[in-house]
């Protein structure tokens, strides 16, 4: 009997053992989730983080934006990581879902740029580690155009002096050209006219009821875009592939863009220079870009809080691992000892981004991007450009209003929307498509007749793209595919228990 009660003593003794084992393990393992270009990195990182901290490092590939919203659904049922990177401006969204911690940089905060912090505080708290900034500035071909413009007046009488211009080929060759459709790069246009995007309380908030989209200064902007545009010193679709291939052909004298593009700028082979970005006569001296930021933030889901915060200070925060994200390129640093002579545009892009306007990190500004965007393409198009910014900012002001609603709205968004009643396509801020929860069991559906054609859709919530759900019900996920060989009445419903997504025609 003695025997067996040795035996079992020694089964028991092995087996806590290893459970001990396991848990320690465990307890020193951090799970991060990286974005493509951070991924290598840390990976590369891993087994001196090891050595050094005794820390394992199981890191994740996962896109910026698809960080952010799949922690929002992961995360509550203990299946997020522990640290995360994203961009600042999701800041809003994770702290208002209380899925992030704040991050106690007492006596760190002179190793990083005051203006790098300010963007990883929200509502008087630092929320994340910065590693990188980032703001566009104008780049020029310094052949065709010797000196910088000072003002978007300026760009036009340029633009009219090369009218006539054609390149070796007999193609026209363009002075500046703005991306279609984009809100981000338009912005510079709208700041220095006087332009803006939400007003600011006394308090130093945003005021969100004061949308400057159509203030007398955006208005001017948007006449000196239809002025461009009419007269054909610009031209409708226009994206990054398009201004680097006419730049590189030397049709195109100059384009707005930011130090993510530095390494493609060089590749060129075409002189350059990277400007601060023009004002305008009656508005700024000198045009605003955005800020903005990228940085490593905790998890409130985690229960290795302490252990994420130590792996922050005692690794990241350092010269030499910030050294190594800087030198993958693309971003001027956070880190104040870091060496940026290695990417001889960064200077350009620093200088440009003196007077940045930090990015809004509030929910509100999900609801800005997709109607100031599409009242850029508009005004391409040859839209009235005060018409078109007016009911840009009366949408953004219905967004906004679905942004801070308390229900759940739930809506199909897609390039089938203006065929159920909207005026546009992929607007979460179409209640034309929106699904509803007759029972209150999560389950929201609704009918629409659509025409045969071929569509992409997914569904958005509450006005905005920063939570939504594409194929197989993942955050942020794919489009979903809908052929209709006929006119059909499509039933489209929504489980926000599983997020899973179907229609009557796939099933």
């Amino acid at each position: 009997m003695r025997s067996k009660l040795v035996v079992f003593i020694l089964v028991l003794a092995l087996m806590l053992a290893t459970v001990t084992q396991v848990m320690a393990q465990d307890a020193t393992t951090l799970t991060i989730w990286a974005d493509g270009e951070r991924t290598p990195l840390l990976l590369e990182l891993a087994p001196e983080v090891e050595a050094e901290l005794g820390i394992t490092l199981d890191v994740v590939e996962i896109g910026l934006g698809d960080a952010r919203d799949q922690l929002l659904v992961a995360g509550p049922v203990g299946e997020g990581p522990d640290i995360l990177i994203i961009p600042h401006d999701s800041l809003g969204l994770l702290v208002a879902n209380a899925a992030i911690v704040p991050l106690d940089l007492a006596g760190f905060e002179d190793l990083f740029y005051p203006a790098a912090l300010n963007l990883f505080t929200y509502e008087g708290e630092i929320w994340g580690m910065p590693y990188a900034t980032e703001n566009v500035a104008l780049v020029r071909n310094t052949e065709l155009i010797p000196e910088a413009p000072a003002t978007w007046q300026e760009v036009t009488a340029l633009a009219e002096e090369m009218s006539t211009m054609t390149s070796d080929s007999g193609e026209p060759v363009y002075a500046f050209l703005m991306h279609t459709g984009d809100a981000y790069h338009a912005f510079p246009v709208n700041s220095a006219f006087g332009g803006y995007i939400f007003g600011r309380t006394e308090e130093g908030g945003f005021n969100v009821a004061d949308i400057g989209l159509n203030s007398v200064g955006g208005l001017e902007a948007a006449e000196w875009m239809g002025e461009m545009y009419a007269n054909d010193y610009m031209v409708p679709n226009v994206d990054n592939d398009v201004v680097f291939s006419l730049f590189e052909d030397g049709r195109l004298g100059m384009f707005v863009t930011g130090p993510w593009f530095s390494q493609r700028i060089v590749d060129t082979g075409i002189p350059y220079s990277i400007d601060p970005l023009p004002g305008a006569e009656g508005g700024l001296e000198v045009g605003a870009p955005f800020s903005g930021g990228q940085g490593f933030v905790i998890s409130a889901f985690s229960d290795k809080q302490l252990l994420a915060e130590a792996f922050l200070l005692d690794f990241v925060a350092t010269p030499e691992f910030m050294q190594a994200i800087f030198d993958q390129g693309g971003r001027p640093p956070a880190f104040v000892e870091v060496d940026t002579s290695a990417d001889a545009n960064i200077p350009g892009f620093i200088a440009a981004g003196a007077n940045a306007i930090p990015m809004p990190a509030i929910p509100e500004m999900g609801a800005v991007w997709a109607a100031a965007g599409d009242a850029t393409t508009l005004i391409s198009t040859g839209a009235d450009p005060v018409d078109t910014y007016n009911n840009a900012v009366s949408q953004i002001g219905q967004a906004i209003q679905l942004v801070q609603a308390e229900e759940r709205i739930v809506v199909v968004a897609g390039n089938l929307q203006d065929e159920a009643g909207c005026e546009g396509e992929w607007d979460p801020s179409c209640l034309e498509t929106q699904l509803f929860d007759e029972d209150g069991d999560g389950i929201y559906q609704a009918t629409f007749s659509l025409p045969a054609g071929e569509y992409e859709y997914k569904v958005a919530m509450n006005g905005g793209w920063d939570e939504n759900y594409g194929a197989n019900g993942e955050a942020g996920g794919a489009n979903i595919i809908l052929s209709l060989a006929e006119d059909t009445d499509v039933t489209f419903t929504f489980d926000d228990n599983t997020k899973m997504i179907s229609d009557s025609v796939n099933g």
